[in-house]
């Protein structure tokens, strides 16, 4: 049986969300957001990021903008794509509105009433 470690919940999304990320010194690329949760997200991307790299992640989460640091902390090869996996260095404010967004995003998307 599969243990779940995580220590917020994670919204996955049925259909991706768009999203950039921000590497240090270049332009903001366009990401396809898998899921989020308040301490990461992960999405994909043609484009091969190292590991360990900081990185700025911007997405709208029920029309409310983000734009969070983060590491890449996971990576694996999709077919011709590649996963990521980032870890936030988020404040308790951000932390605080980014849960509220993704709880009520999470109950419309159950209810049937939001879709992605």
């Amino acid at each position: 049986m599969s243990e779940n470690r995580r220590e917020f919940f994670r919204v996955i999304f049925h259909e991706s969300v768009n999203g950039k990320i921000t590497r240090l010194g270049e332009a903001p690329m366009y990401i396809e957001v898998d899921n989020i949760s308040v301490n990461g997200m992960r999405f994909t991307s043609p484009v091969n990021i190292p590991m360990g790299e900081k990185v700025e992640c911007s997405f709208e989460i029920m029309e409310e903008g983000f734009l969070i640091e983060g590491t890449i902390v996971r990576k694996s090869t999709r077919n011709d794509r590649v996963e990521y996996g980032v870890g936030f260095t988020i404040d308790q404010e951000t932390s605080s509105v980014l849960f509220k967004h993704l709880n009520y995003y999470q109950i419309r998307q159950r209810k049937g009433t939001y879709t992605d």
